[in-house]
């Protein structure tokens, strides 16, 4: 795979993970096929709510 098709693997990626609804967030963990997959998608959920936090404390909605 060229660096480009990564480069565009990993912007999509970002896309769909920062919609997602944190009541998926078990599923997601839940249906993970193995230890890393479930360390990587709780990392990605940690990663998107912090970003969703520093959100909210910027536009003073806390």
């Amino acid at each position: 795979m060229s660096r480009p098709e990564v480069s565009e693997i990993i912007h999509e990626l970002y896309e769909v993970c920062k919609d997602i609804d944190f009541d998926e967030a078990d599923d997601l963990i839940i249906h993970a096929e193995d230890t890393e997959e479930k360390g990587f998608t709780r990392i990605l959920m940690d990663y998107i709510l912090q970003q969703k936090q520093k959100k909210i404390i910027a536009e003073k909605r806390f």
